[in-house]
């Protein structure tokens, strides 16, 4: 079997990348460590300050009403542009009342920063300190790539916002004097956040990770897609058509798809059904022998609005990482099962019945035994 150099080198980086991913929550950005300690010390040379200390905390998705309503109602919402991510726009959010602190900081003189407390020479202020901002994010080389800058006027109210953001709050503790501001990311703004930091990792480089951390391989052999009406119809006896089968229940020879937390990391065949072994025989959606795959089998990953996923699971396996990472074509599985012993009927994640695979003229399907 020939493989292309270059699909199995991106085969190869997306596995690294998500073994780089164990041990993170899918809300986590595996972003380099910032450089607090050099920006405190940018921060206090340049506005000649005593006590300079910055607090950066990532806070998850939030409303949009939640993420606003703590600075009150005179805040500051300023449109910014990330480059160079695909989905470039976030918002920088403060309020009156912190960019008052900051001026008497920076001032060290309340009578003039008093001078700009009238709106439209606070909203100077505020254009200054969002200027020094993004030249402080330039200076500290956090992301060489990476770069901030202002992406229009500023908005005063938030009643424009809809959803929910991902959400990272900045505080600052200028001389006893407090400062807050909060970014808010949309989620596709967030997504290509997380795209961008995940290639900057050598993915060759997989000594970090815990090799002795395992890893539960799902084997699967098909899929459905039901609403949830649909499945609360099904009992015992009932028959769920498949999308997608690669068993033949005449011959009883299968092909099989291996999977991680939905990640399908390869495909292969059943080699006979007392034996309970399977060769890896391909990368996904790459040129690979029979069992032919689904042409596309990354279209159906996610199940369309208002239906679920269901998955038929011959067996799970589970090894430790090191193991994992030498898995390759032609690796052999003693998975002990067979597609022609049975299935389970895994909805949404969860195993929520047994059943077997049959035909039913040109129809391959389940025919439920447990439910």
């Amino acid at each position: 079997m020939a493989v292309a150099a270059d699909s199995s080198a991106s085969w190869l980086k997306s596995r690294n990348n998500f073994l780089s991913s164990l041990g993170k929550t899918e809300e986590q950005v595996a972003a380099p460590e910032f450089p607090k300690e050099l920006c405190q010390h940018k921060i206090r040379e340049k506005f000649r300050l005593e006590d300079v200390q910055v607090s950066i905390k990532f806070r998850g998705s939030i409303t949009a009403v939640e993420a606003t309503k703590e600075f009150g109602v005179h805040l500051l919402i300023q449109p910014m542009v990330v480059q160079p991510w695909e989905v470039e726009n976030l918002l920088f959010l403060t309020s009156e009342e912190d960019l008052q602190e900051l001026m008497v900081a920076v001032f060290d003189d309340a009578s003039l920063a008093s001078y700009f407390y009238e709106k439209d020479k606070l909203l100077g202020f505020h254009y200054y300190f969002v200027a020094e901002a993004c030249k402080l994010f330039e200076e500290l080389q956090w992301v060489p790539s990476l770069s901030a800058k202002v992406g229009g006027d500023a908005i005063f109210t938030a009643t424009s916002l809809q959803g929910s953001f991902q959400v990272v709050d900045i505080s600052l503790r200028l001389d006893g004097k407090n400062v807050r501001c909060r970014l808010l990311l949309p989620e596709d703004t967030f997504q290509s956040c997380q795209k961008f930091f995940s290639g900057l990792h050598d993915e060759s480089d997989l000594h970090n990770i815990d090799q002795t951390q395992q890893i539960s391989l799902s084997v699967e052999v098909g899929y459905s897609q039901l609403t949830q009406e649909e499945w609360h119809q099904v009992v015992p006896g009932s028959f769920i058509m498949l999308d997608s089968c690669l068993y033949d229940p005449e011959t009883e020879e299968s092909g099989a798809l291996l999977t991680v937390q939905k990640h399908q990391f390869f495909g292969g065949r059943f080699l006979t059904p007392s034996s309970g072994e399977f060769k890896i025989t391909s990368y996904p959606n790459l040129t690979h022998e029979d069992p032919p795959l689904p042409e596309n089998p990354q279209a159906s990953a996610a199940p369309l609005p208002g239906y679920s996923r269901l998955v038929v699971e011959v067996a799970r396996y589970s090894l430790a990482v090191s193991e994992f990472i030498k898995l390759n074509l032609g690796s052999i599985l003693s998975l002990g099962n067979h597609p022609a012993y049975g299935v389970d009927i895994i909805l949404d994640g969860a195993k929520v019945g047994r059943g077997e695979i049959i035909a039913l003229g040109d129809v391959l399907g389940i025919r439920v035994l447990e439910v």
